[in-house]
């Protein structure tokens, strides 16, 4: 999208801005006269050279994580938890994730160990629930038995 607007003044039309790559000066009117100094406010220097008032466009650069070294996140065993124990599967869910993030920045020691607690909360919350469950029916055994004579 054009930020030339033809007939305002402090604008160039198309054909005098040529290139969006060239260096020709265009005048400001986004500066106040609260923050003008001797060479113009701040702003109004970066816009100086710049019609579109960007003033660098740098690439972005940065390390792509390696497959072959990615830890595991234990993600299924974690969706798998949240289905028996809500509460513990949402946290190594989270967990989970936080693997993954370490993963993507490269810190595989860090996801590797996010991972193995994803892992553990998991098969915490697995194994609480199923305790919790052998002790209900074991409770509902005893007090069934109790008073059957």
């Amino acid at each position: 999208m054009s930020n030339f607007v033809p007939g305002r003044p402090g604008y160039a039309t198309e054909s005098e801005a040529g290139s969006m790559y060239e260096l020709r000066q265009y005048p400001s009117y986004y500066s106040s006269a609260v923050s003008t100094s001797a060479f113009g406010s701040h702003k109004s220097l970066l816009s100086l050279y710049t019609p579109s008032q960007a003033s660098t466009f740098l690439p972005v650069t940065q390390n792509a994580p390696d497959p072959t070294r990615r830890p595991r996140d234990n993600f299924g065993f974690a969706l798998f938890s949240l289905f028996i124990n809500p509460i513990f599967g949402l946290v190594a869910i989270l967990l989970a994730q936080v693997s993954k993030d370490y993963f993507n920045r490269c810190k595989y020691i860090k996801a590797s160990k996010f991972g193995a607690y994803a892992k553990g909360t998991a098969a915490g919350g697995i194994a609480s629930t199923f305790i919790l469950i052998f002790m209900a029916v074991g409770q509902a055994i005893v007090n069934h038995y109790k008073f059957d004579y």
